[in-house]
């Protein structure tokens, strides 16, 4: 039996992830979710780990939040929770953003839900991975044009639509930020994982020397959490009027606060895909220098609203913080521009007017099963390892998880 949503329903979406400890990712579904609930749209976030470090941001917009420990269940048992989850929320549209075990949904969905993937890193990891869902995907959204640009040249989403949706952040007014004095000493911020691994937090020390060697007086905000974070405050000293600080973790509520108190944006990745962070810092005036990558940074910077320097070219992230030093009327006119960049591109109402605009209107969606037999992940590499002999005993460890 058919059942007809048309003229009851005006459309439900539920978010699903992988995890929720990832931050731009996270902060994404955050922003999304709060939108449509403000505008009367019924939405679920269902994750496949149980960690939640922006609980308190969920909840503050009632934004229902589903999470399984991945520690005490097998990944078959946290799949068929979140099917029935789905089952039972009855959504119209269901996005899997992140990992592979978001995208297994996908597979068990009836006709007429709509299907969505999403790609929000230029990592061929990535891409690699969404290639196996492309036959259960309606559509497939990038964060940024690059990366549309390469699903596209990919022949498994030949017979499929390929479309970019960039981020959005939240915009304070204009009086609520208080006016740079540009010729202070400037601050500088980094804002994300303390991590090597795509970050290249490795490379901070080296960025410090040059700095300190220049003379110029300047505060870095290192803030953030990550298995570097140790190492980074040991070998990172501060000198007189040169000066770094750790803060440790920022809750996303504490976000506008930090970057309000800071002058320059300073991101050093070997890849991303549009970095939400980076869209919040311009938004707060703050002045990008960031890795020139092909996906969607220069979608954001130009000359104008920032710097980019070359992702080989260690030496020139400190170049262009003192060259921002020096040339502080450069400096007022690009936080001016960055700012107004986000503000009339890249806000949350405009980010969330594109994710409705492909949005099919509610109509028919077949039964959704009471049961369902759970398969092998696509991207399993040993499909024996998910069989109903091994799946017990794999259920019988976890459950002894302590």
């Amino acid at each position: 039996m058919i059942q007809d949503v048309s003229s009851s329903n005006p459309g439900r979406a539920t978010l699903v992830t992988g995890g929720l400890n990832l931050g731009g990712s996270t902060t994404f579904l955050v922003n999304f979710a709060g939108e449509l609930v403000r505008r009367g749209i019924p939405v679920e976030v269902m994750s496949f780990e149980r960690d939640n470090p922006l609980a308190a941001d969920f909840q503050k917009q009632n934004i229902p939040v589903l999470c399984l420990d991945q520690r005490r269940m097998i990944f078959e048992d946290r799949l068929k929770i979140i099917l029935q989850s789905l089952a039972r929320f009855r959504p119209t549209v269901v996005v899997s953003t992140l990992a592979p075990s978001s995208f297994e949904v996908l597979r068990y969905l009836p006709p007429g839900v709509f299907r969505i993937g999403m790609a929000q890193s230029h990592d061929p990891i990535v891409y690699d991975m969404m290639r196996h869902y492309a036959p259960w995907m309606d559509l497939a959204v990038m964060v940024s044009k690059t990366m549309k640009q390469k699903a596209d040249a990919m022949p498994e989403f030949a017979g499929m639509p390929v479309t970019c949706l960039p981020y959005g952040v939240p915009m304070c007014l204009d009086t609520e930020l208080p006016a740079r004095d540009f010729t202070a000493p400037l601050r500088l911020l980094y804002l994300g994982r303390l991590e090597n691994e795509q970050k290249r937090v490795h490379l901070f020390p080296r960025i410090l020397e040059q700095l300190q060697a220049s003379g110029i007086p300047f505060h870095w905000t290192i803030a953030g959490d990550g298995l570097e974070k140790t190492a980074l405050e040991q070998a990172m000293k501060s000198l007189p009027a040169q000066t770094v600080s750790f803060p440790g973790k920022i809750s996303y509520a504490d976000v506008p606060g930090i970057l309000r108190a800071h002058d320059i944006f300073l991101l050093a990745s070997d890849y991303e895909g549009l970095p939400l962070s980076l869209l919040e810092a311009m938004g707060h005036g703050l002045v990008p220098v960031v890795s020139d990558l092909p996906a969607g940074i220069p979608e954001m910077v130009d000359k104008t609203t920032g710097i980019l320097v070359a992702v080989d070219d260690v030496a020139g992230y400190a170049r262009a913080v003192i060259h921002l030093h020096e040339h502080r009327d450069e400096l007022a006119a690009k936080s001016a521009a960055a700012r107004a960049r986000v503000k009339t591109e890249f806000s949350v109402p405009a980010m969330t007017d594109r994710w409705l605009a492909v949005f099919p209107p509610a109509s028919v969606i077949g039964p959704w099963p009471k049961r369902w037999r759970i398969q092998a992940p696509l991207t399993a590499g040993n499909s024996y390892y998910y069989s109903p002999p091994v799946r017990a005993l794999r259920r019988m460890v976890a459950r002894m998880r302590t």
